[in-house]
């Protein structure tokens, strides 16, 4: 398994929240505007888990393998896909319209 910890942490900038990796640790970064606003940055992404926790551990384990340059650039692929008859260009780690637990959109 590449993933093996969980860290929970808060953004410094104004991004928005965000799951990455550090080793083989999934972080979960809440953005710091929502963080001072007491409001939950992953209220509807419960069902999504899996996959996320799927997706980082594929950064992972091509990072170990393939070194991070490779292993980021899978974020940058982008495929289009049908979704309830209409045709959507999306990145390979949409979660919404991921197929399987693996976090990864495929055509």
């Amino acid at each position: 398994m590449a993933i093996n910890d969980f860290a929970l942490a808060c953004a410094i900038d104004g991004s928005p929240a965000y799951f990455t990796y550090h080793g083989e640790t999934m972080l979960v970064i809440q953005s710091a505007q929502d963080a001072k606003a007491g409001v939950n940055s992953f209220a509807y992404i419960e069902s999504f888990m899996d996959a996320l926790v799927s997706h980082e551990a594929i950064h992972v384990a091509i990072k170990k393998r393939e070194g991070d340059r490779t292993s980021e650039s899978l974020d940058d692929i982008e495929v289009i896909v049908e979704h309830n008859g209409q045709r959507f260009q999306v990145t390979l780690n949409n979660m919404l319209f991921a197929n399987d637990q693996s976090g990864l959109v495929l055509p």
